[in-house]
């Protein structure tokens, strides 16, 4: 195989480099018009294919013009936005999407400068194809190796974000929970210049407003760090199961989606039925109906 062939069939599918770049033109000097140069990734008239994609435009967003778009406006389903200087208020957890087999990646980020709720939501990215049908997060590359935009990112960076939006709405009547999710397509780490304090929430008949698939409170906290803290009696957990567990009062919903990140050492059931808390901190997720999730071992405060 000579060089120019060699080369054309190393850039059979776009032309990514300068010197690629510059063999479209020679393409359509020298082979044998449009189809050879399309096979290098060029245009009739020797420009790269990636030359001519059209460029994204990002329109500037907040996180709270996000989470209370209808989904049909100018921040809802489908538009590219960018976020500046979120904070990220999870650390990175990974899934299986069992629809199509993919690995995916999602994180919490939450805008410091925010005083009216919502303020928060999950940034998402797809990786690699899950390794069998069965599998879950746990058999999925580790994030800092997925090759997403997500591998560099932890728990307290402040970041600008570029992506779309999806719009989901809980699937269980009466189907008013809501997330609002941003697919990412760069991420850049800035300076540390801001941090999240949680939100601490002292009226204990509000609580009931954190029950799956009901209530309003989901809407107004969605993906911020709040703490319930009661200001008269404490926290007691009144059921555990393989999701999560529940609180009383109000049968707040507590997911387990970071249990690995705050059960005690060689304990296999985290918190024990009948054990009592005076605060409980999370970070509210909209996620099928709604789930607070503890996310570190300080998030219990006996």
């Amino acid at each position: 195989m000579t060089y120019l062939a060699q080369t054309l069939h190393a850039g059979s599918l776009s032309v990514r480099t300068p010197k690629l770049a510059a063999l479209c033109g020679l393409a359509g000097k020298v082979l044998v018009g449009a189809a050879l140069a399309a096979a290098v990734g060029c245009s009739p008239s020797g420009t790269s294919m990636a030359d001519m994609a059209p460029a994204i435009n990002y329109a500037a967003a907040t996180i709270n013009q996000i989470d209370t778009d209808p989904g049909n406006g100018p921040f809802g389903n489908g538009q590219n936005v960018v976020l500046d200087r979120v904070v990220a208020v999870t650390k990175v957890d990974k899934y299986v999407n069992s629809t199509n087999q993919q690995c995916r990646y999602q994180i919490w980020v939450q805008d410091a400068t925010c005083t009216t709720p919502p303020c928060g939501l999950v940034v998402k990215a797809i990786g690699p194809k899950a390794p069998s049908p069965t599998a879950s997060g746990k058999d999925c590359p580790s994030a800092s190796i997925s090759g997403t935009p997500l591998n560099t990112i932890s728990r307290g960076d402040n970041v600008r974000i570029r992506g779309h939006v999806i719009v989901e709405i809980d699937s269980t009547p009466p189907m008013s929970v809501v997330e609002h999710q941003l697919f990412v397509d760069s991420l850049e780490i800035l300076t540390p210049d801001q941090t999240v304090t949680p939100i601490v929430l002292t009226d204990p008949t509000m609580y009931g407003q954190f029950v799956t698939h009901l209530g309003q409170t989901w809407k107004k906290y969605e993906g911020m760090s709040v703490t319930l803290q009661p200001s008269v009696g404490v926290l007691q957990v009144t059921a555990f199961g393989s999701g999560g567990f529940q609180t009383s009062p109000g049968n707040s919903n507590w997911g387990d989606t970071f249990d690995g990140d705050y059960y005690p050492t060689g304990v296999t059931m985290y918190p024990i039925v009948g054990s009592t808390f005076h605060a409980l901190s999370g970070v509210v997720s909209t996620r099928h109906g709604g789930e607070l999730m503890p996310g570190r071992s300080k998030d219990f405060v006996p």
